[in-house]
């Protein structure tokens, strides 16, 4: 069978037709990707919110029946208290800025003997790990700090560019799903935790542009590809 022309082929898979279509080396049309400069430095939320907000915030809403009880977020509440509304009963933040003025803790999660033993039904710690050098001392604490049934509800950046900002120079990580599953499995059971990967080569690239959530659709942020890992989410119980 003769090949179709490049240009049908192209038309073809933005109608959803050939969805194996890949243009020859030489033909690819980068287009307004032709920059070495980001579209946002922000992440996207200067251009309708941050596309990796959008796994974060779907896993938080699927575990929200978990964040109850005694509440540890870290940095401040708003998850919190968004997911967790009424079955809350006690709200605390953990800051590493002791001039923070809402926080009920300041301090480390790495070295963090001020946090109670035991205490915690639920820990909601999203986008955290990266800024913490002595990860596995934090996630110690996590299951210290967790009373016999409590959740650890987990995300980390999997692809993604750099903070430009304040947290710039504290940026030491990324991840994978394979290190988190063995970063969990060296402190929790490995039969009470849960890991999952969000995100796919379109999305990957539109994050790193700095693309807002707004810019893509359902259909785009849904497809999973396990080869291009943005956000990857756990959830980690500790044993009764």
């Amino acid at each position: 069978m003769k090949r179709l022309p490049v240009f049908i082929q192209r038309r073809m898979y933005r109608w959803g037709f050939h969805p194996a279509f890949s243009p020859s080396p030489g033909t690819v049309k980068m287009g307004d990707f032709n920059r070495t400069r980001p579209f946002s430095t922000d992440f996207g939320f200067d251009r309708g919110g941050a596309v990796d907000r959008y796994y974060i915030e779907n896993f938080l809403a699927a575990q929200s029946a978990r964040i109850r009880g005694r509440v540890l977020e870290i940095g401040d509440n708003e998850y919190t208290l968004r997911f967790g509304a009424a079955a809350v009963t006690q709200s605390d933040i953990l800051h590493v800025d002791e001039k923070d003025t809402k926080a009920t803790f300041t301090g480390d999660l790495s070295n963090a003997p001020q946090l109670p033993d035991d205490s915690f039904d639920c820990i909601v710690l999203t986008q955290t790990l990266q800024f913490i050098y002595n990860h596995n001392d934090a996630l110690k604490t996590c299951f210290r700090i967790l009373k016999p049934g409590g959740s650890l509800l987990l995300t980390v950046p999997g692809i993604s560019h750099i903070d430009h900002g304040e947290w710039n120079n504290l940026w030491f990580w990324s991840f994978t799903r394979q290190s988190v599953r063995k970063l969990l499995g060296d402190i929790f059971s490995p039969d009470k935790i849960n890991v999952e990967i969000y995100g796919n080569v379109m999305v990957a690239a539109a994050f790193l542009y700095g693309m807002g959530r707004s810019e893509l659709s359902r259909t785009q942020l849904d497809h999973s590809d396990p080869n291009y890992q943005v956000i990857i989410t756990a959830t980690a119980i500790k044993p009764q």
